[in-house]
Order: structure tokens, then C-alpha cells, then sequence
């Protein structure tokens, strides 16, 4: 009852649910024009409500926070045609798809898709359309049916909760992402944690 009755900073629930993986918990801040996706106590992206900025990526995703940079210095000709991203979220990625890519993020939980998916909560997948596809499912095993090197980009973004799936941060695992990268595509790894400090592990693996 408590709970209930307490001031929550992040707004007004809109859906909450529980799958094998944890709670989702979307919500809506009408004063700051943001509504938020929750993975546990985890924040997995953040859109704005309308106006101009309904189409920008937030938070760390921001075209001038660090994947926006990364972005700008990829190495080679042009902008990326296939880019791969593991972990959904909220979508925000999609945002930077641009017309002549192909953009398919790879998630392990299907309630993650329906969310991000639905226009009363998230439209970055929406926005995106058929540039963007969704494949449901681990990744490590997914990536094993597509074709190697496809992909110009490919980045790993599952690591920001405090379980993180470990099979995809191994030697073994490095290797799958190797193989299916174009002959100057670009690995990127969004290693920022609040309870584990990943950059070590990942340097000793490269």
C-alpha cells in the first residue's frame, strides 16, 4: 500500500509485466515530455512524448553522447549498410537509420519487441519501419544462421543490468562476432554498468 502511495520521479505507470527474464515497467513523466522503459530497477531507454524531440535518441544514445560519436568515426567509406545490434530496449538505436541501411537488433524476450513496438508507448521501431527488423531470440545462436561477414557494424548492448548474460562476453563469443563483420566492420560494445566494472574483461578479451 505503501508503494502504491509513494511519489514515483519517474511519472505515471502506464504497463507493468512480469516474463521469465524480470518486471518491465513503462511510465510517463508529463512535465518533463518523457516516458521510460524499466527492466527491474535498470533504465533500458527513454523517448520523448511529442514534438520535435519524439524523434531523437536520448539519454546515452544521444547523437552527441558517445554511440553518436562512435558513429561519426566509424573507419571506411561512407555511413554502415548492415548494422546489427544486440538488445532492443526501447528501440532508440533505430533512430539512426538512414535510408540504403538495414538494421536488425537481436533480443533475447519477446515482451521487449511489444513493447517498443507499441505506439502508445515507443515509435522508434515504427518510425524506422522496414529498415528495421527484430529477431527474437539469444543471440549468439541467432547470429549462427546468418551469413558471415554481413555486417559493417555490429554492436553489443546487453550488458547495462546486473545480470548480464555472460556467454556473449567471452572469447568464444568474440569470435562469432568477428566472423560476421565485413572486412573493416566495427565492433561496439556498450559496457557501462552500476554494479560491475566490464571495461577489463573486454580490453584482456580484445
Amino acid at each position: 500500500l505503501a508503494a502504491a502511495l509513494a511519489w514515483n520521479p519517474y511519472g505515471q505507470l502506464l504497463h507493468s509485466e512480469r516474463t521469465f527474464f524480470g518486471v518491465y515497467r513503462v511510465t510517463q513523466d508529463v512535465d518533463r515530455n518523457l516516458r521510460f522503459l524499466f527492466h527491474g530497477t535498470t533504465l533500458h531507454g527513454v523517448q520523448a512524448i511529442d514534438g520535435t524531440t519524439r524523434y531523437d535518441p536520448l539519454t546515452y544514445y544521444s547523437r552527441e553522447g558517445p554511440f553518436g560519436q562512435a558513429l561519426r568515426s566509424l573507419p571506411g567509406p561512407g555511413t554502415p549498410r548492415n548494422v546489427a545490434v544486440v538488445g532492443l530496449g526501447v528501440g532508440s538505436l533505430a533512430a539512426y537509420a538512414a535510408p540504403g541501411q538495414t538494421w536488425t537488433f537481436f533480443e533475447i524476450d519477446p515482451a521487449v519487441e511489444r513493447i517498443a513496438r507499441t505506439p502508445e508507448y515507443f515509435t522508434h521501431l515504427e518510425e524506422c519501419g522496414a529498415r528495421c527488423t527484430v529477431v527474437i531470440g539469444d543471440a549468439r545462436v541467432s547470429l549462427g544462421h546468418v551469413q558471415e561477414h554481413t555486417y559493417d557494424l555490429l554492436v553489443l548492448d546487453a550488458f547495462s543490468s546486473d545480470a548480464i548474460p555472460v556467454h556473449l562476453l567471452t572469447r568464444e563469443a568474440l569470435d562469432v562476432y568477428v566472423t560476421h563483420l565485413t572486412h573493416d566492420g566495427v565492433l561496439a560494445f556498450h559496457v557501462s554498468n552500476r554494479h560491475l566494472n566490464l571495461s577489463p574483461l573486454l580490453s584482456s578479451l580484445a
